[in-house]
């Protein structure tokens, strides 16, 4: 029986301007012999598909800009894909459609620059993207099995044009040095015990350090500060933690609902050849999203658990665990 899977998202899944045809995620799939249905746009946010919004506003005008908007926007440049997914539904109502849902990525590149915005906003995103998943097991249709694929981290090889890990770098380092400073003034009674400071003092002191602390790894995770301190880039380890902190909500629902999980944070390592443009995936990232999609079209029961697909670093095949709500990002190896 042939696959059928509809894409919803961003360029995870729509990379077709930056790579040839048969290296997107849309050509891997179709040599694997399934039929895809591409709804997700490059540049998409969870607003835009929820609401729609205008294909390509995004990309650069350059060679390949006018080949990719033909054949993404032969009926005009303003799609709402939840629509177009529900029409694609409508029209072939008995078969399996298996929609990967892969969307975030750019409702934090659009704030990037602007970084405590940028997590002040993740609860909303979080909202945006289970009404996604919500609507999408709503829409009409005889047999709908979504796949929630989390975004990857962009390559670590080279931070340009976006700047990514510079900006949470600085956030990073910002957020250890502040951890660090409360723990300190929490620690201030010991200097009352050897006589250096009063009762009082001590006291104020430990009360600020201890609200502080708490107050700040609500923005940023305490666990980042303990990564950074064993060593780690403090770009990466406060991506790591935010991420586990954005899906956390996610993880619950997917359980709950028995859905399947494409873990792409701990499928791509950011130091291999896996990108283009610093965000994009190339044709080997392209393929192991492929490969994990159809992995999941192919094995996952949905009357079951949910569980988690990834394929780490020099692992031969997708593998799944179950998802036990307890989901972090390892740290990659160079």
């Amino acid at each position: 029986m042939t696959i059928t899977v509809d894409l919803l998202g961003d360029s995870t899944l729509d990379n077709g301007f930056w790579v040839k045809k048969e290296n997107s995620v849309e050509g891997k799939l179709q040599q694997k012999g399934v039929r895809v249905f591409n709804h997700a746009y490059d540049g998409f946010t969870t607003n835009s598909v929820l609401k729609g919004d205008w294909i390509g506003a995004v990309l650069p005008r350059r060679d390949g800009f006018a080949a990719y908007m033909k054949e993404r926007a032969p009926n005009g440049t303003w799609v709402q894909p939840l629509a177009e997914l529900q029409k694609r539904i409508t029209e072939h109502p008995d078969v399996t459609h298996h929609v990967g849902v892969s969307v975030m990525g750019n409702d934090f590149r659009i704030n990037i620059h602007r970084p405590w915005a940028l997590i002040k906003e993740i609860p909303q995103i979080q909202a945006r993207y289970m009404q996604i998943v919500e609507k999408v097991k709503g829409l009409q249709g005889r047999d709908i099995k979504p796949i929630l694929i989390f975004q990857y981290r962009t390559d670590a090889k080279t931070d340009l044009p976006y700047l990514i890990y510079t900006v949470f770098s600085a956030i990073g380092a910002i957020a250890v040095a502040v951890h660090l400073v409360c723990i300190a003034l929490i620690a201030a009674p010991v200097l009352f015990f050897t006589g250096y400071l009063s009762g009082t003092v001590a006291g104020i002191l430990c009360a600020i350090g201890a609200l502080s602390l708490f107050y700040s790894q609500k923005v940023v995770p305490l666990t980042v500060t303990k990564d950074v301190l064993l060593g780690n880039r403090p770009s990466l380890a406060l991506i790591n933690r935010l991420m586990e902190r954005f899906y956390e909500p996610i993880l619950a629902m997917a359980k709950k609902e028995r859905l399947p999980v494409l873990d792409l944070p701990n499928t791509f390592n950011p130091y291999h050849d896996l990108y283009e443009s610093n965000i994009e995936p190339n044709a080997n990232g392209a393929q192991l999203i492929a490969d994990g999609i159809h992995h999941i079209a192919t094995n996952h029961d949905y009357a079951g658990e949910s569980k988690l697909y990834a394929k780490p670093n020099g692992q031969a095949e997708y593998s799944a665990k179950p998802n036990a709500g307890d989901w972090k990002v390892a740290m990659p190896s160079r």
